[in-house]
């Protein structure tokens, strides 16, 4: 079935698209013929009619359209649909409008502007605006307005063609007297409050131009969306949020030598040069109601796109540059497979069976990318939560700088995205919590409208952007890296151009077709000519870079720690022994994955309880293996005779002759009768046991001095008898609690660990325990330790019961 999904997708992501265009390219420009290209000629033309002086103005060409008209209408499919057909009404939804700045000088007043009808070619407005210091005449409304009117007479308008005169408005300088004659426009279309004009313009008594405008009829200000600010500033929060974030993680893993640099070092260069050639492009038109002060307009525009390359492209770039880095490292770990092929075009060898299958894949896949993000989209509009709008795509060609905006835009996404799923897929499936790296490229992918489709208002819309991101993860994880990037490129480039596309006609249609044919040819030839090579790339360890094979053989050793790691598990108690008037307490904690301390408690047949306390010298991998090769020796031993001095002697030879050279361990056994109180030990070199004597409220020592096991030369092991009585508590520790440090390098040492002692004795086992490692911890301030920690306490509570008395208690209490 993954072999045909491909094609399968292909078929129905293509009848996808096909039928959704009906409601989604309601908003756009229907009959549409003219390009950017095609429209300024006509533009400057006109402008040298009005004596603007094109040659030395800095020119901006963009989409317009009536702002009260759009809102009017959008909400209602098929109303927006008729009004194109409208001979008032449609002339007015959009059109080319290229506006004429003066070099040097403020950015307003300009020279003036020209507006291109798309379908046509036809002029809708023409404007010359002189600065306010120009010299003109002062006239009154009445001398100028058979002129407005003759002029009004003596053509016919796109958009006005029956203009009414209305009224006269004056606009009032020091050294002359403005005028705009308002003819207003009768229309049966149903367009509400909004009240179509035709504006004849004089300055002074020069003929200044005309232009097409729209008012409500009680003179109320149109007032603008705000929603779509809120949520750039979300975007740019969730940019810096997963940039520090990355950050923190990519230095962790550079410190450990996990991550290379030069594959992210290239794709931030992509992502750098791309975005900085959108910004050259669209400096223009993207800046067109924005000013700073005396600057020009071309000034003003280079300073911001200056600003957005900064505070935006730039985090972008950075962005892909960490989520390369680690999530490559955290891919090589289990999903290796997923990079093959982008391996490939990185050692420069793109012309094999390998990249050709991904590239196939993702030219295939391409249509469904786009069908997920319409079909997420058609949920709002069912829900009446979004409607039809122009959408970004369409605004690429007609607004900010044509196809080469389009395809640069498809590439941008085709890298990020891709990369960001990298990372956050394959950072959370290692922690084994895929579900949550889902969850967030889901929130990654709807606020970067991944897909996005023709759709607003901005919140709302970005809401319902979920199926291009969709998408994208299902083909990352069915599939690798290089497919989901080629198909969220064609899908990209496909729901960007679709809308536009179904409703062009002549060079607009051919240049629609051509942004999509040239790159799909491009990559569906490739991607065949490299099948038919029929020549896998196969990697070996050598071929890896050098970050690689570092994850690579770190893995194989943490493989093989979980292991020892597992078998250590084994070998430590499970819980602490019942003894008949005692309590026993026990706390581990490894220095490593695996540690090189341990103890056990071993009953024994005549109701003795054999108490084992070692500490190798070291800890890690050797040390564990040495403690479980000790723990083997004393289950056999124990069962042969447990006497302490006897154990000690068999645990010396089986260290001195498996152990390597220079592992010591220090060893305490001893047997506690519970009947009698009595303990009898033997120590191999271990630290001395404290013993409290609650009658005397002070400590002794459990003095037997020895030789480590694995000593050659060494003096006989001595056994020694020791008794309690209630209330007296004994406490066996390693050398890794009273070497625990602070910040200074300052150790806790015996002095304090005996005062806690001393001030904690009184209580119980679990009591000592839990305040011997809180003043611990408080020392250290949660330092992870630098040695095992271990510590057992065993606290004798009353007087020993005999055995039958012991069993029948606890038979009555079960």
């Amino acid at each position: 079935m993954k072999r045909y999904a491909p094609c399968l997708a292909f078929v129905v992501g293509i009848a996808v698209v096909a039928l959704l265009m009906h409601p989604f390219n309601a908003a756009q420009p229907r009959g549409i013929r003219l390009t950017r290209r095609d429209a300024a000629p006509i533009a400057d033309a006109a402008a040298r009619a009005l004596r603007i002086p094109v040659d030395k103005a800095w020119s901006a060409l963009s989409w317009e359209d009536s702002s009260r008209l759009r809102k009017q209408l959008e909400p209602n499919l098929e109303l927006r649909r008729r009004a194109a057909g409208d001979p008032v009404i449609g002339p007015r939804l959009g059109y080319y409008h290229v506006m004429y700045y003066r070099r040097g000088l403020e950015k307003y007043p300009e020279y003036g502007y020209v507006a291109i009808d798309p379908r046509t070619g036809d002029v809708l407005t023409a404007r010359l605006r002189l600065r306010n210091e120009t010299v003109g005449a002062k006239l009154p409304w009445q001398q100028l307005r058979s002129r407005a009117d003759a002029f009004v007479q003596s053509r016919m308008f796109r958009g006005a063609p029956s203009p009414q005169f209305e009224s006269a408005r004056p606009s009032e300088y020091l050294s002359r007297t403005d005028w705009i004659f308002r003819y207003r426009v009768k229309t049966n279309f149903p367009i509400g409050d909004v009240v179509p004009y035709l504006y004849v313009y004089f300055a002074g008594d020069r003929f200044a131009g005309w232009e097409l405008q729209e008012e409500y009829a009680n003179g109320s200000a149109y007032r603008y969306e705000s929603s779509e600010i809120a949520a750039i500033l979300a975007r740019y929060a969730m940019n810096f949020t997963l940039l520090i974030a990355l950050l923190i993680v990519f230095l962790k893993k550079y410190h450990a030598g996990e991550v290379g640099v030069s594959t992210g070092s290239i794709l931030f260069a992509v992502v750098a040069l791309c975005c900085l050639l959108v910004d050259l492009i669209i400096g223009g038109p993207a800046t067109m109601g924005s000013s700073t002060g005396g600057l020009d307009a071309q000034t003003t525009a280079w300073t911001y796109m200056a600003f957005k390359f900064l505070l935006y492209d730039s985090v972008i770039a950075v962005l892909v540059f960490f989520a390369w880095s680690v999530g490559e490292s955290y891919a090589r770990e289990r999903w290796a497979e997923r990079l093959a092929s982008f391996d490939a075009l990185l050692r420069r060898d793109p012309l094999n069976a390998t990249v050709g299958r991904s590239v196939v894949n993702g030219f295939l896949f391409a249509p469904a990318v786009a069908a997920a993000a319409f079909i997420s989209g058609a949920i709002g509009l069912a829900l009446h939560l979004v409607h039809i709008s122009l959408g970004i795509g369409s605004s690429m060609y007609l607004d900010l700088g044509g196809p080469l905006v389009t395809l640069l835009f498809s590439l941008l996404d085709a890298i990020v995205y891709p990369v960001l799923a990298l990372c956050l897929l394959a950072g959370w499936h290692r922690r084994r919590a895929l579900p949550v790296g889902i969850i967030l490229m889901f929130i990654v992918g709807m606020m970067g409208a991944v897909g996005d489709v023709p759709t607003d208002p901005f919140v709302p819309r970005l809401l319902f952007d979920f199926g291009g991101i969709a998408a994208v993860m299902a083909i990352f994880l069915g599939y690798d890296l290089l497919t989901t990037a080629v198909a969220l490129f064609g899908g990209t480039l496909l729901s960007l151009s679709a809308p536009l596309l179904s409703v062009a006609q002549d060079h607009m249609l051919s240049q629609v077709a051509l942004t999509i044919a040239i790159p799909a040819i491009a990559l569906a030839g490739f991607g065949v000519a490299a099948l038919l090579t029929r020549r896998e790339v196969v990697y070996t360890h050598e071929d890896l870079a050098p970050h690689v094979r570092r994850i690579v053989e770190r893995e194989r050793v943490k493989a093989e720690i979980d292991a020892a790691n597992r078998i250590q598990a084994a070998l430590l108690p499970i819980e602490a022994p019942r003894l008949s008037g005692a309590s026993v307490a026990s706390h581990y904690r490894a220095a490593t994955e695996i540690g090189g301390d341990y103890f056990d408690f071993l009953p024994q047949p005549n109701g003795e309880i054999g108490i084992a306390f070692g500490d190798v010298s070291g800890h890690g991998l050797t040390s564990g293996i040495v403690m479980a090769m000790a723990k083997s020796a004393l289950l056999v031993q124990v069962d042969v005779d447990p006497s302490p001095r006897t154990v000690m002697n068999v645990l010396n030879e089986i260290v001195i002759k498996t152990a390597p050279r220079r592992i010591l361990m220090t060893f305490f056994f001893g047997l506690l009768d519970p009947s009698s109180q009595r303990l009898r030990f033997s120590s191999a070199g271990h630290l001395d046991p404290y013993v409290y004597r609650a009658h005397k409220h002070r400590l002794e020592s459990l003095s037997s001095w020895g030789f480590p096991l694995g000593v050659r030369r060494r003096d006989p092991f001595r056994e020694h008898l020791v008794e309690f009585t209630p209330g007296d508590r004994m406490i066996l520790y390693s050398d890794g609690l009273i070497e625990a440090i602070d910040d200074d390098g300052e150790p806790f040492g015996f002095d304090r660990f005996e005062r806690v002692l001393l001030d904690a004795g009184h209580l119980s086992a679990e009591g000592i325990k839990k305040m011997l490692l809180g003043s611990i911890r408080k020392f250290t301030r949660n330092r992870p330790p630098e040695d095992d920690q271990t510590l057992v306490v065993v606290s004798f509570d009353g007087p020993a019961a005999r055995v039958e008395e012991l069993e029948a208690a606890y038979a009555t209490a079960t």
